[in-house]
């Protein structure tokens, strides 16, 4: 499946400027059940293979509707992420989705972890 979008929202959570608080349809704990798509670095190659892991969700997200998050992606993708970067291989073996994952864009400073935006 293509990515919905490559552009990170203007109120992103992993943004150092906005006000979680003042996000709309943040919810921390949505936020804090995301956990399990962060890259951890103790669990070994087969586990990372087979755990379910799935993309974070945009804040924008609905039930009826999901939506990347373009910068849990960016991020994850910088953590070395093997499930999401076999599930993005995936996509971008279909032809409108082959240059999503190089046409990403990250706009302004960035919080470097989850547990950055959650201490907040």
């Amino acid at each position: 499946m293509p990515l919905t979008q490559t552009k990170q929202c203007a109120n992103c959570p992993w943004k150092v400027d906005p006000d979680l608080s003042q996000i709309p349809g943040y919810s921390r704990e949505n936020h804090e059940a995301l956990k399990g798509t962060i890259a951890n670095p103790n669990f070994d190659l087969l586990d990372q293979l087979t755990s379910p892991k799935v993309a974070m969700g945009c804040h924008y997200s609905t039930d009826d509707k999901l939506l990347e998050c373009v910068a849990g992606i960016y991020h994850q993708l910088r953590n070395n992420n093997l499930p999401l970067r076999l599930i993005l291989m995936r996509c971008a073996t279909r032809p409108q989705a082959t240059n999503q994952i190089k046409d990403l864009e990250i706009d302004g400073a960035q919080r470097a972890t989850l547990a950055e935006i959650l201490k907040d």
